[in-house]
C-alpha cells in the first residue's frame, strides 16, 4: 500500500523533521508498504508553501493512504492533507 506521510514541517528545524520523516518511511517499509515522503516529492527548497502544499495533495491523493505523524493537529498543512484524505477516501494511520 502507498502510503504518504504527513507530518508538522513548519517553525521546525528542516534537519530534524527530514529525519523524522526518514524514519517514519523506514518504519512504513519494513511493514510492508510503500512510503512516500513529502521531501522526495516537492525538492526545491526555494519554492513557495503553495507550491509544496500543491505537490504534496497532489502526491497524497495518488496514494492508498496517509500516515498522520505526531502533533499533526497543530499544523495547517496536516489538518489540510487529513481533510483531502478524508474527502477521497484515504486510508488513515498514525496519531490519532
Amino acid at each position: 500500500m502507498r502510503i504518504y506521510i504527513s507530518l508538522p514541517i513548519s517553525g521546525r528545524k528542516i534537519d530534524e523533521v527530514k529525519a523524522e520523516a526518514s524514519e517514519l518511511a523506514k518504519i512504513l517499509k519494513q511493514e510492508g508498504h510503500e512510503p512516500v515522503n513529502p521531501f522526495e516529492v516537492s525538492t526545491n527548497e526555494k519554492a513557495s508553501y503553495a507550491e509544496h502544499m500543491g505537490k504534496d495533495i497532489q502526491a497524497l491523493l495518488e496514494c492508498d493512504g496517509a500516515f498522520f505523524a505526531r502533533g499533526w493537529q497543530k499544523s495547517k498543512g496536516c489538518r489540510l492533507e487529513y481533510q483531502a484524505a478524508c474527502i477521497y477516501n484515504k486510508f488513515l494511520m498514525g496519531d490519532f
